[in-house]
């Protein structure tokens, strides 16, 4: 006689052929699937790419040329969001060995090869402010156990990151001829790419709400389309406020979105911050994806931030 949970069993699955171990239950099942069966993922494995996302921002380069291969410019580029790398990668590659990439990203990840990175909260304004330090005397920061309370940032000690102790293992000078300064740069970045969507599982360390809060707010698409716009609208205005206070004039903007009502606010927005604004979908990107990325070319100068985002 069958009990009376394999008499479910059997009424549920009546009429299947396959076997039940053969069955995905959940949606990280079927994404797995769709991944060993796409192109992409098995072109960025052979090409030693860290995602297929790689694809899209070489298709962003290919049309709207944000990238300056030219060996004369020494072309600064910023990833916001970097993690897993492979947009920062790309940007290395295309932009030769006289550019700089910096990634940041408030999750732990180690950066690609000849790209460095610092684990910050893009939301705080101490972390602009070691971003124009990077790129201004060209410290390499090293990865340390303590997320400062108040400024957001991975550190050290604050009087090491900014150079008042010398001789230290939090960072490394880096003296380099044709790219060193002397000052610190109000607008040291070129270029802006941010594809700030998706964290990785935290599956080691300690809670912080500086970070782990993360883990909340840029969550993983959850598959209420309205809940996703809205996360990615908040992620896109902090990556269009870091190209307020950091790009120079005349400099570039790419920042993934995921589509809703709220696009076109976000459009006019970018249209008071660049000359030319174009909303682009990659090949790359799967059809029934949502995510679209808004390209804004040619920084204008002076902006007033409160006007931006009073639309």
């Amino acid at each position: 006689m069958l009990s009376i949970h394999s008499l479910r069993l059997n009424l549920c699955f009546r009429g299947v052929s396959r076997p039940l171990g053969h069955f995905r239950f959940n949606s990280q099942g079927r994404w797995l699937d769709r991944q060993s069966n796409d192109h992409y993922t098995k072109e960025a494995k052979v090409q030693g790419l860290r995602s297929r996302a790689a694809f899209k921002l070489m298709e962003l380069d290919d049309k709207f040329h944000l990238f300056q291969g030219d060996k004369h410019k020494h072309q600064r580029v910023l990833d916001l969001g970097f993690a897993p790398g492979a947009w920062s990668q790309v940007a290395q590659r295309r932009i030769g060995p006289n550019g700089m990439v910096l990634g940041v990203d408030i999750l732990p990840c180690e950066p690609p090869k000849g790209v460095h990175s610092i684990q910050a909260n893009i939301l705080s304004r101490k972390t602009h402010e070691l971003i124009r330090l990077y790129f201004s005397r060209h410290f390499q920061l090293y990865k340390s156990d303590h997320l400062h309370e108040h400024h957001g940032y991975f550190q050290h000690r604050l009087e090491e990151q900014l150079g008042l102790i010398k001789n230290t293992d939090a960072y490394d000078e880096i003296f380099d001829v044709g790219l060193s300064s002397g000052k610190v740069d109000r607008f040291p970045i070129d270029t802006i790419i941010s594809d700030m969507y998706e964290c990785w599982p935290q599956i080691t360390g300690y809670w912080n709400n500086l970070t782990n809060a993360a883990y909340y707010r840029m969550a993983n698409t959850s598959g209420v389309a309205i809940r996703d716009h809205y996360q990615s609208i908040d992620l896109a205005d902090a990556a269009l406020v870091t190209a307020i206070d950091l790009l120079r004039p005349r400099g570039n903007f790419v920042c993934k979105l995921y589509t809703g009502k709220e696009d076109k606010l976000f459009e006019k927005r970018l249209r008071k911050v660049f000359q030319r604004v174009n909303r682009f979908k990659p090949a790359s990107s799967r059809g029934e994806s949502k995510e679209l990325y808004f390209i804004g070319l040619g920084k204008k100068d002076p902006i007033d931030k409160l006007d931006v985002f009073s639309v």
